[in-house]
């Protein structure tokens, strides 16, 4: 029975950091937007973090598979990253309260930051149990295959969804020049501002409340109205409404204003290509973006324009 206890434990623990690794491999955005968000990196920065993170659950993961180094590493290496996110979900939920999606798994199972931290308590618990009920035991070749898995797990993330350094580079389509079709947008909405959008500088975003690339793209503009709050973004969204919390919950962008449009309308606007963004400068539409290569440094260097 011990015997099974171990193996059992050992299956649990290490399949749910691989579950999670892979998870929140792709897509990995809302992952490196989090370390954005709470501040403990940049731009730059946390796409390294983030895969440093997920290599490091592909690794422990595989150690707890294959019961290498139990006591000596694996286990003390476990209560340190699971402490460490736990830390990391304590912070969220005193900063923010117990709301949206802590990220643990990704887009795919999304978790509070509560029930993250339970889950934790859980983990703990089943390591503790494993380090105590553990034998010592001398693998073959042990120091050899923990120093191949690390650096295989910590390439994985690395090569299967590499860094892309020169996203902000990427040929952004043609700058254009043509009034903003006010009466598509204002026609068929269902919530009045006091916005002018035909006055001053706006980035308008075209965003499904369903839409994946839409969530990444509404989280990365929450960040950057966070940092900088005179970036003056604005969202028309699709979607049912009763489906708008859901959307802040995993995008966390209720800092940023919007109205909804529904119909041929929205569709007319966008071409089916979601999201749609507009660089709107006093009712003209001088530019269109992909949110992918949609870059702090240069909207602020467009607002500064006169």
């Amino acid at each position: 029975m011990k015997k099974y206890l171990i193996f059992s434990i050992r299956i649990l623990l290490g399949g749910t950091f691989l579950l999670s690794a892979c998870l929140k491999l792709f897509p990995i955005e809302p992952f490196e937007l989090n370390f954005i968000d709470l501040g403990i990196a940049n731009w730059i920065t946390a796409p390294f973090i983030a895969r440093l993170l997920i290599g490091t659950e592909f690794f422990l993961g595989v150690l707890l598979l294959f019961g290498l180094a139990l006591k000596k590493f694996t286990l003390p290496a476990t209560f340190i990253l699971v402490a460490l996110f736990s830390t990391y979900i304590l912070f969220q939920l005193f900063t923010s309260g117990n709301k949206g999606d802590c990220g643990c798994f990704g887009t795919y199972l999304q978790m509070t930051p509560l029930q993250s931290l339970i889950k934790n308590v859980i983990l703990v618990s089943l390591a503790v149990l494993l380090y105590l009920i553990s034998e010592v035991k001398r693998i073959r070749f042990q120091n050899a295959l923990i120093i191949f898995f690390a650096v295989a797990a910590l390439s994985l993330p690395l090569l299967l969804n590499p860094i892309d350094l020169m996203a902000g580079k990427v040929r952004q389509p043609e700058e254009i020049n043509f009034p903003l079709p006010i009466t598509l947008i204002t026609g068929e909405s269902t919530k009045n501002d006091t916005i002018d959008l035909m006055k001053g500088k706006h980035i308008i975003s075209f965003i499904s409340l369903t839409c994946p690339h839409c969530k990444v793209a509404a989280f990365k503009m929450h960040v950057m109205k966070k940092r900088h709050p005179e970036i003056p973004f604005y969202f028309i969204l699709n979607g049912k409404e009763n489906k708008l919390q859901d959307f802040y919950d995993a995008t966390k962008a209720d800092n940023i204003d919007y109205m909804f449009l529904f119909g041929k309308n929205f569709y007319t606007l966008t071409g089916g290509n979601l999201p749609t963004i507009y660089w709107v400068d006093n009712g003209m539409v001088v530019k269109k973006s992909m949110y992918i290569s949609l870059e702090e440094k240069e909207i602020l260097q467009w607002l500064g324009e006169q």
